[in-house]
């Protein structure tokens, strides 16, 4: 089956600042990109995509299928980046969909066959479609799973690691003979990966280590991880249970429960808990995360959409981090902290709530030329370049948060 994925306006504004630089599809969680787990669970190609956000069509213009009849645009199926692959019974509803409708629930459309009007800007909603779609009930027998906030990039690590160990294929690489690994069969080791005289406990749960990924001496791994290709868990951290690590992260300290989008470091000493971090950040030496209020109170979060903070309804709640983001030794991170994409951080007491984008210090921002220097020198330490499409979503994106 060929398939589009379509960011409606929650998929967007709810996941800032993650999708400041990225559709959310793009977004990695578990073992690889959410836009890779259709063709690793189904064998379905993503073909089109459709983001919501103008300021990233140098880095993702939008991909729209050619069709050589009217009845093959008919037949296309569009899905909701929110609506998760592992739904129960999604391939059936798949199948059991009309051309030229539309399944709705909770008032959002979360798939649609056939082509919706091609003009920008266009709404994924029900009042844009119900002229030209016939708009049917999501089946009652079946319970939607959605991304419906961005706390579930961490909540959610559980689920998204138990679904793609089910749909993993291909056997394990052998695992060394250390005495101090266990639940032997719930490890999976990638070719390539390394793994030193570290400590890993699977007995609870799957455990995925990704190609030329490294765990290093006296590192103790729980269950229910998963760490990208080519990462690396230096010597004694502590990688607690529930994480999901992207490629080329270095990651050290005390974590768990959270989500690296990939290419950052957290390579010391310190605590990080229930948190995201975007890509290229570094997090600097025994810096730490408050996830927990002393009241033991729900923790409230900065919405950058509204511009206002809203309970979230979780007990535990970190550091939620943009990409180009970083900060200076021993930061203290307040409970629910938002830092957005490319802020410096630094100070000596607890962060407040939310720190803007491209803040520099003291009030200030970053000049946009030395941020960009600043990039290139974080993204040759990966061996990696800045392509000029990236370089311009960049400069736009600045324009549109400070100006100039």
């Amino acid at each position: 089956m060929i398939i589009g994925l379509f960011e409606d306006a929650k998929a967007h504004y709810g996941f800032l600042p993650i999708t400041r630089t990225r559709p959310l599809w793009q977004v990695w969680w578990g073992i690889d990109r959410l836009i890779d787990k259709w063709a690793r669970y189904y064998g379905w190609q993503v073909a089109a995509q459709w983001h919501a956000s103008p300021l990233l069509h140098p880095l993702y213009p939008y991909k729209i299928p050619v069709f050589e009849t009217a009845e093959d645009a008919r037949r296309f199926l569009w899905v909701n980046v929110r609506l998760l692959p592992w739904t129960p019974d999604l391939p059936r509803l798949v199948e059991s969909l009309p051309p030229q409708s539309a399944y709705v629930y909770k008032d959002e459309i979360l798939l649609l066959r056939g082509m919706p009007p091609t003009t920008e800007p266009f709404a994924w909603t029900p009042e844009a479609l119900e002229k030209t779609f016939t708009l049917l009930p999501w089946p009652e027998e079946v319970t939607p799973v959605c991304l419906e906030a961005i706390t579930d990039l961490f909540q959610q690590n559980g689920a998204v690691i138990e679904a793609d160990w089910r749909y993993l294929s291909g056997r394990s690489a052998p695992l060394p003979a250390y005495p101090a690994i266990r639940g032997k069969d719930n490890i999976y080791l990638s070719e390539g990966a390394v793994v030193d005289w570290a400590f890993l406990d699977a007995t609870d749960g799957p455990l995925y280590i990704g190609p030329g990924a490294h765990i290093q001496d006296a590192a103790i791994v729980g269950h229910h991880n998963t760490i990208g290709p080519k990462s690396i868990v230096t010597s004694g951290t502590r990688l607690r249970t529930h994480n999901s690590i992207g490629p080329l992260c270095k990651i050290g300290g005390e974590i768990g429960q959270s989500t690296f989008l990939g290419f950052s470091n957290k390579a010391h000493e310190g605590f990080m808990g229930h948190s995201i971090i975007g890509e290229w950040c570094n997090i600097g030496a025994g810096s730490n995360t408050s996830n927990l209020k002393n009241t033991y109170g729900s923790v409230r979060l900065y919405d950058i959409a509204s511009g206002e903070l809203r309970d979230t309804g979780l007990q535990f709640c970190g550091l939620i981090m943009g990409d180009y983001a970083r900060c200076g030794i021993q930061t203290a991170f307040t409970t629910g902290c938002v830092v957005d994409v490319g802020a410096n951080v630094v100070g000596t007491g607890f962060t407040p709530k939310y720190v803007p984008a491209f803040y520099w210090a003291n009030g200030e921002v970053w000049d946009l030329e030395g941020f960009l220097r600043m990039v290139e020198r974080v993204k040759a330490r990966r061996g990696e370049g800045v392509r000029a499409e990236e370089r311009m979503m960049i400069e736009e994106l600045y324009r549109a948060l400070v100006g100039g």
